[in-house]
């Protein structure tokens, strides 16, 4: 069988899922007005605390909740930072994320020095809608959190652009000061945006570890954080367009993992490639059609071009593992820079303070 086959699209949704699911929330606070950079750090501190809980109580429900209170936990340090002592939201962040990290490997050197494997969570089938072809074995036969991650997005879809709540957000991240003479409290609703994205966050991590893996390792969720990040970003602080990013970068991650076990690049690959970068161009050109097109866009034209012969000739072309490992985040930085148009669609107050007496 090729490439993408459905073994492939089935890996991608599990590597989609915690991604998907700690941009949602990290899209809840940057729409607040607060940046959390150090998201990679809370993910691994729910992925710690979930593996943690199961070491002592051995109920994955329980490490859920565990892994949610180590994202809580880390959450509540960047609230205090970032709107009560109103520190620099990127420095906290950095913070934040190695604090992460170094909790996380001291605690798992010290609490549990024997590592503990887990039975992942069990695959769970849909009547009737599993039995359809293809579509049946990749969304109607996963796991509970999977089917939970759909639910929270479409909920938090729902309550952004549909609830007074919603409005509230957008108006404490847009403007504060209005908001605040409205009525609004600024410090409660950035404190529940930031809260939410923790949870998200650590129930995310929890699933890497207990959920999927069955196993804690150091510095595991391998930059899901990042990507996370860089999806909010990338899709402008829209939910849609979040969801497109995070779908770019699981199904890129989910294709290195299976080119590290062929001898050489399929043809589909560049193929596929080629469609994607067709479709970054189209979207450019798309927001501003009568214009000169930019070096960026010359360039990805040439690039399309290499990858479109590529896809026709087919070589024995062999790349090294480690090139592949680096793929995801590469686009990411591509992704980035492709989205550059759409900055000014981010909230004015991101990042920014709000102190009440300069209003």
């Amino acid at each position: 069988m090729g490439v993408f086959d459905i073994a492939f699209l089935v890996a991608a949704l599990t590597i989609a899922a915690p991604i998907l699911l700690a941009a949602t929330g990290e899209l809840i606070s940057q729409r607040a007005g607060v940046m959390n950079v150090g998201l990679e750090g809370v993910l691994l501190a729910g992925a710690f605390a979930g593996y943690l809980t199961m070491t002592r109580v051995d109920s994955q429900p329980l490490g859920f909740l565990g892994g949610i209170a180590g994202g809580l936990l880390l959450a509540a340090l960047m609230a205090v930072l970032a709107i009560e002592v109103k520190v620099d939201q990127i420095v906290a962040g950095i913070a934040i994320g190695v604090l992460g990290l170094g909790l996380t490997t001291f605690f798992d050197q010290h609490f549990v020095p024997e590592p503990q494997t887990f039975t992942p969570l069990p695959r769970l089938a849909v009547p009737l809608l599993s039995d359809l072809p293809v579509v049946g074995e990749v969304l109607f036969h996963q796991d509970l959190f999977i089917y939970a991650t759909i639910v929270v997005v479409v909920l938090v879809g729902l309550a952004m652009y549909r609830t007074t709540w919603g409005i509230n957000l957008a108006a404490t991240g847009e403007s504060p000061v209005a908001a605040d003479a409205a009525g609004v409290s600024i410090r409660g609703v950035r404190w529940a945006a930031v809260l939410v994205s923790g949870a998200c966050a650590g129930a995310a991590g929890a699933y890497i570890s207990i959920g999927d893996v069955g196993v804690f390792r150091e510095d595991m969720t391998g930059g899901r954080g990042y990507l996370a990040i860089a999806a909010v970003l990338f899709g402008a602080w829209r939910l849609r367009g979040l969801l497109l990013a995070v779908a770019i970068f699981a199904v890129t991650d989910a294709i290195q993992l299976r080119l590290q076990s062929i001898a050489s690049v399929p043809g589909e690959v560049w193929a596929a490639a080629a469609l994607l970068v067709l479709g970054a161009l189209v979207a450019a050109r798309h927001r501003q059609p009568r214009r000169a097109p930019k070096p960026a866009e010359l360039i990805g034209a040439v690039l399309l071009a290499g990858l479109v012969a590529l896809a026709v000739v087919r070589p024995q072309l062999s790349l090294p593992a480690s090139l592949w490992l680096a793929m995801p985040y590469v686009l990411a930085l591509v992704a980035l820079a492709a989205g550059g148009a759409a900055r000014h669609r981010a909230p004015s107050g991101l990042t920014l303070p709000y102190i009440r007496s300069e209003a």
